[in-house]
């Protein structure tokens, strides 16, 4: 039998698609016997586990990205913690892409970290085990990928051919309903269904003068105190995405938002009406067609092109926030002859919005006042010798640090004598153990504050160079700023000078006369306070 190495062990967990379909029809729970599983081997080889990482059993399989205990186990396996890994069978560790199971691979070759299974044990360091370990994962992603083209085209059967409702949860108003045989429908619920009718029949009101925008609905539900399925605000981007889906009329779909995989990140976008896969479902609509259709050509005449990706049309973009509640304030544009305005982007938030153009004046205005205020400040007190007191600040820093370094110099002369008072038998061992305790907590907390000194030097010296050529920059702003109308351009030339800027608006509107009443806080790139 093959001796394991002394050392310390780990074990890993990860309940596959298959694993939880079996525990749904009533089968075992997969950890529990896994567990079993891993426990004989540790008798067979007479081995101790000291950690089981446990993947949660909704974690996917396909990416390490996406399995928190996988990238956990393999810190600690690239920190060589472990002298080997136990797992009911290699495909547990990845059934990802070429890469994933390269980092995979290369984790436990370079750790020399062994890979204990049931049938078999892999030493990175032999060349059979490296080959045999690799192939075994090139055939999980085989296998994976089988499965997932085989239930991919199940859910499209499903949807396109029964009518089937293939989805993990149902939409708001329904509960999910198991079939006589194979799948799932829908059927309303009780609380739900009457809401999502009157949504749409908020939204589709006959008289123009009473029908309510997304926003508004999301509103009245919110001051109604209507529940949403995980009991959160009703948002504009719930609203749509009822109104939007032809569930509500009896049509079940699949593919709407397909996942969008990139290396390092996946999103949901939504596809377009013709991508869908739409079938007949076997469930009650809660809508009729012609309301159903009424909305969609209310939100078609609603909607408005989303803003192109890199393209500016806001001077203030990024620079200004809200201060109730520290969001970007953005731009708003409005029909007809109406400025645009800006606004919090918070749906609650209880900022005032103002007119774009008037708080962009109000901003250069500040900038204006505070530069000769600064110059007129900084004839005053620039000393005779051309030092100013950045240049006090930065001397005490470097003062403070000499004595910081001095110190940790002294505490590394300090252990470097334990070992000679333990060899002389001044210290026992539990005393040596005790003092060194102490003189590296002290040590860790002089290497930090050594390092918040540096830090804080660094940023002095970059005030002090911002001092000398904030005069030329703002002067420059000030003089270039309304010689275009590229907001482009002008958000650079703001964005040289300023570090962020608070708007606060508390009451008052557009319409109120207090349209300019509005209070704005400029944080320089040179100064600590606005």
């Amino acid at each position: 039998m093959y001796q394991l190495p002394e050392g310390k062990y780990a074990a890993y967990l990860r309940k596959s698609r298959i694993d939880l379909e079996n525990e749904a029809r009533g089968g075992e729970d997969t950890y529990v016997a896994h567990e079993k599983i891993l426990m004989d081997l540790c008798s067979r080889y007479n081995i101790n586990l000291t950690k089981i990482y446990r993947e949660k059993p909704a974690t996917s399989g396909e990416r390490i990205s996406e399995r928190p205990e996988m990238i956990s186990l393999l810190g600690d396996v690239e920190d060589e913690q472990w002298t080997g890994i136990l797992v009911v069978e290699v495909e547990r560790l990845a059934r990802g892409d070429t890469m994933d199971q390269g980092i995979v691979a290369q984790a436990f070759k370079y750790s020399n970290t062994l890979i204990i299974t049931p049938m078999r044990i892999f030493d990175p360091k032999n060349p059979d085990d490296e080959e045999y370990f690799e192939f075994g994962l090139f055939m999980s992603r085989r296998e994976f990928k089988t499965i997932t083209r085989r239930l991919q085209g199940g859910r499209i059967s499903g949807v396109r051919d029964f009518g089937r409702y293939v989805g993990n949860q149902a939409p708001y108003g329904y509960e999910r309903e198991k079939l006589p045989g194979k799948g799932f429908t829908l059927k309303p619920h009780p609380e739900e269904s009457p809401i999502v009718e009157l949504i749409f029949s908020l939204y589709t009101n006959p008289d123009p003068e009473k029908r309510m925008g997304t926003g508004l609905i999301a509103a009245y539900l919110n001051d109604k105190k209507v529940p949403t399925r995980r009991n959160k605000k009703w948002t504009v981007a719930t609203i749509n995405g009822i109104i939007r889906n032809p569930i509500y009329i009896g049509k079940v779909r699949w593919g709407a938002r397909s996942i969008v995989r990139k290396r390092d990140s996946k999103s949901r976008p939504r596809k377009p009406v013709d991508q869908w896969i739409m079938g007949e479902g076997l469930h009650p609509p809660l809508i009729d067609e012609s309301t159903y259709k009424q909305a969609q050509e209310i939100m078609k005449n609603n909607a408005h092109a989303p803003a192109p990706r890199g393209i500016v049309k806001n001077p203030l973009a990024g620079l200004v926030k809200c201060a109730m509640c520290n969001a970007a304030m953005i731009l708003r544009p409005h029909r007809g002859k109406t400025p645009p305005t800006l606004m919090c982007s918070t749906q609650y938030c209880k900022t005032v919005s103002s007119y774009l153009e008037i708080v962009e004046q109000r901003l250069i205005q500040a900038l204006r006042e505070w530069i000769n205020n600064y110059k007129a400040e900084w004839d005053k007190t620039k000393p005779s010798d051309g030092h100013d007191s950045g240049d006090t600040v930065v001397k005490v820093l470097e003062e403070r640090l000499k004595g910081l370094q001095k110190q940790l110099n002294e505490l590394q002369t300090q252990m470097n004598n334990l070992d000679d008072l333990v060899e002389r038998g001044a210290y026992s061992i539990e005393k040596y153990v005790e003092r060194s305790k102490v003189l590296t907590e002290r040590t860790d907390l002089l290497k930090s504050t050594i390092a918040a000194t540096e830090s804080e030097l660094l940023i002095e010296n970059k005030r002090n160079v911002a001092k000398i050529e904030i005069i030329p920059k703002v002067e420059n702003l000030l003089d270039q700023y309304y010689k275009t109308d590229d907001p482009k351009i002008r958000n650079d030339l703001l964005k040289s000078v300023l570090e962020r800027a608070i708007y606060r608006k508390e009451r008052g509107g557009r319409w109120s006369g207090m349209k300019d009443q509005f209070e704005l806080l400029l944080y320089p790139k040179i100064d600590k306070n606005p």
